[in-house]
């Protein structure tokens, strides 16, 4: 341990199709699914990760899920028109 490895930290994110994982000091702290649930009038974040795989294709008709697993735009609804 140098004099100022206290200071340093290391982060390594995996930004993948599947799975958002996210590793600090060599242990994983996020392995979630790239996946996440708006609200269609606000745009306002309402769940991501598992929570959001859950609601994917169940959701009410003011959410909507974007899933990058599929596409990099895969979409199970119409996100609001502007």
């Amino acid at each position: 341990m140098g004099l100022f490895s206290f200071l340093t930290q290391e982060l390594a994110m995996d930004l993948g199709t599947a799975n958002t994982i996210i590793i600090h000091d060599d242990k994983i702290v996020v392995d979630e699914p790239s996946i996440v649930s708006l609200d269609k009038h606000t745009d306002r974040t309402i769940a991501i990760g598992q929570k959001a795989r859950q609601m994917h294709g169940k959701t009410h008709e003011n959410i909507y899920t974007i899933d990058h697993s599929a596409t990099a735009s895969s979409q199970t609804s119409t996100p609001p028109r502007r």
